[in-house]
Formats: structure tokens, sequence, C-alpha cells
């Protein structure tokens, strides 16, 4: 019996017949593949809209929550507003007082607003004279009749107006230190026109050596104008 051997082939290798086929093909219709996409799209519309109303849902519970405690607050603050106004009538007649005093206080400042401080304007020409080496012994002032209504003229030559004149007399050592008061009296603000009216050397009786007394006149100024009502009056007066 003979054996006849086949010469095995060479493009069919053990490799090769067992190698799978990489080919894939969907057997699903189309309308089925549609239908299932459109499902998944509905299902995560359903949890977005889902989601949006629980966040409306705690925005309006938020906003309620704010809204009735605003309420009550408004409704604790009326109550007090009551009860204030009840018992403000308690004490009708203080308040009757306090808005009287102040009419009284605005018509005061409206009536005084050209109030005349004597007692700066004084110490103002007495601290002038001590400095020159004076004495002062008599001051009369008087103010213009339209003073009191707030008219007042302007002297010439000089950027304040004048509202009343003084007459000063008083004594010193010599006609220099006469001159010398009334230069300083020039520098003022509170007075100006100084004006020598009367000069006279005579013995002086205390003391080996002679004296002068003086007279003089000064016009007031409206920087003296000060007062509880009006602009309230400086320590000096230069």
């Amino acid at each position: 019996m003979a054996t006849a051997l086949m010469p095995v082939d060479p493009a069919s290798t053990p490799q090769r017949v067992n190698r799978l086929l990489t080919i894939s093909a969907s057997l699903l219709p189309e309308e089925i593949s549609l239908a299932r996409r459109a499902r998944r799209t509905r299902g995560w519309v359903i949890v977005v809209v889902l989601l949006v109303m629980a966040m409306l849902g705690a925005w309006f519970f938020l906003a309620n929550q704010d809204t009735q405690a605003a309420d009550k607050e408004l409704t604790d603050a009326t109550g007090e507003v009551t009860a204030l106004q009840r018992d403000q009538r308690d004490y009708a007649e203080v308040v009757d007082v306090q808005n009287d005093t102040q009419a009284l206080a605005k018509q005061l400042q409206a009536v005084m607003k050209n109030d005349l401080g004597w007692a700066r304007l004084l110490d103002t020409l007495d601290d002038t004279a001590t400095g020159a080496g004076l004495t002062l012994d008599g001051i009369n002032g008087a103010l213009d009749a339209g003073t009191g209504s707030g008219t007042s003229t302007a002297t010439t030559g000089s950027a304040a107006a004048t509202i009343g004149t003084l007459t000063v007399t008083g004594s010193g050592p010599d006609k220099e230190a006469v001159a010398a008061y009334i230069e300083a009296l020039g520098k003022q603000t509170l007075v100006a026109d100084p004006y020598l009216t009367s000069v006279l050397q005579e013995d002086d009786p205390d003391s080996d050596e002679d004296k002068v007394t003086f007279g003089l006149t000064l016009k007031i100024t409206s920087a003296a104008l000060c007062g509880r009502f009006g602009d309230k009056c400086d320590s000096g007066g230069n």
C-alpha cells in the first residue's frame, strides 16, 4: 500500500486559519436607534427641568422667608412709632415749650444781630491806652439811629461801615504818648477815624512833672457788632 504525501500550502498557516475577521455591522433598524436617542435626550431634559424647578423652589422659599422677616420688622417698627406717638401726647406741653423757645431764639437772633460788644470795645480802648502809657478817664459812646434796623454808613476810605461814635478823655505824661495812642487806634478794626479834639498840658499835683489831658473822638465800625444771638465776639480787638 502506498501513501501519497500532499505538500502543505504555505499560504494557509495556523495563524491565518485561527484569525477572526474584525467586521461589525448594526442590524437594528434606524427607527429603533433614533427612538433610543430621543428617549435619552428626553430623560436629560426632564432632569434639567427638575433641577431648575428645585432651584426656583429654593429661591422662592428663601425670598418668602426674607419677606416675612421684613414684614415682621415693619410691624414692630410701626408699633414702636405708635407707642411713641401715644407717649408724646403726655409731654405735649413740653414739646410746645421747646417749639416756642426755638421760635423766640430765632426772633432774638433777627432782632439782636446788630448787638454791640461793648466790653470788647472798651477793653480795646483801655489796652491800647495802657500800651501808649496813658490813662483813660472817661468813655462815652452812642450808636447811630439806623444801627438797630441794620443800616449803616460807610466812611470814606474805610472798608468797614460806621455804626456809632465814641468820645474818649484821659491823661498821660506828654503829647508824644497821645500821638502814639492815636496812631495805635488807627490800626484797630473795631474803631476808625480817631480825631484829637483837645490836648492841654497842666501841672500834676501828685508829682513834680507835668501831665497832659486830652480828648478825642472815634467812629465805631461794624466789626464791633457781636453778641449772643449774632456773630460771636472775639477776645481781641485787632
